[in-house]
């Protein structure tokens, strides 16, 4: 009688399990994860509906669980944004947060106007510095920093702060192996992502309805989470799809009026030149990410190269 012979077919689960993608191994999983959430609050974001707020009350659930799952320590900082910043939670341990869906509307009433370029360049100075030290105080543990921001339109209250001031922030970041990440409505996100210095791959242009909003601040949530487990956040062409099927932005010929310096952007002034450079020249800042007008009708594709009409 013959010797059997020994089977060596790998099991369809092994890479998986082995944490590899093809011939590639997965980075590990983080073991400490800084996240800085920054979002819109202006007035023009009441056409969420109740949405935002669920979804900022679902996002910090689902941090929660996934902290949890992967055993990776979240520090987690959430600031708002109006014609001010407001930080509702600095640098805290995710599971300390207790929230409730009546406050998180609260945090995101909307209300006046568009602190986008100021705040984001600030927010994004302080993940640098607390990326940095726990890098020093852990040198053993692998530490992740994670951006994120929502915003439903341009700025109109960071002057003189410009696009180009957010986007010597964002590149500073992201050259230091932070991940950013942007979700914007009613704009092309992949267009307006680039010119504020974010990877096209990781800005996912979403609907600003309440019927729709929910799916795209779900997927720009759950790449946070994919970036704080060690996986691979970028957006799918399904997920952009699901983010926006239709047509969801729309052209507003530029404001001739230029608002006025604020005295609120002088912290982000300073942050910027920590990076070694001045801010740039006053430009308009209502002016949209794109001139072209539409197509009548016309449906718009997402892709990770470029958006279709």
């Amino acid at each position: 009688m013959s010797t059997p012979r020994p089977i060596n077919k790998k099991l369809s689960c092994i890479d998986a399990v082995k944490r590899r993608q093809g011939s590639s191994v997965r980075p590990a999983v983080p073991s400490r994860a800084i996240v800085r959430s920054c979002r819109d609050r202006s007035g023009s974001m009441a056409s969420y509906g109740a949405t935002a707020g669920i979804a900022l009350f679902d996002s910090i659930e689902g941090h929660k669980k996934n902290s949890k799952d992967n055993n990776v320590a979240v520090t987690y900082s959430l600031t708002t944004f109006d014609t001010e910043a407001e930080t509702h939670y600095e640098s805290v341990d995710i599971h300390s947060i207790t929230l409730s869906r009546a406050e998180a509307d609260e945090i995101v009433q909307p209300q006046n106007m568009t602190r986008l370029y100021a705040t984001a360049i600030e927010e994004i100075a302080k993940l640098r510095r607390s990326v940095n030290e726990a890098k020093a105080a852990n040198p053993n543990e692998k530490v992740v920093g994670v951006f994120e921001l929502h915003t439903d339109g341009m700025d109109n209250e960071s002057s003189p702060l410009t696009a180009r001031d957010l986007n010597a922030a964002v590149t500073a970041a992201r050259k230091e192996g932070i991940t950013c990440i942007f979700a914007g409505a009613n704009q092309d996100a992949i267009t307006v992502g680039e010119e504020y210095g974010f990877d096209r791959d990781l800005s996912l242009t979403t609907d600003s309805t309440p019927q729709n909003a929910s799916m795209g601040l779900r997927m720009a949530s759950q790449a946070v989470e994919r970036a704080v487990s060690g996986a691979p956040p970028q957006f799918t062409q399904m997920m952009r799809q699901s983010s926006a099927p239709v047509h969801s932005y729309n052209h507003q010929p530029p404001s001739p009026v230029t608002p006025p310096y604020s005295p609120s952007s002088t912290s982000a002034a300073a942050a910027l030149l920590a990076l070694g450079r001045p801010p740039l020249p006053v430009m308009n800042l209502r002016q949209p990410a794109m001139t072209a007008a539409a197509p009548p009708g016309g449906i718009v594709r997402q892709t990770n190269n470029q958006a279709f009409v």
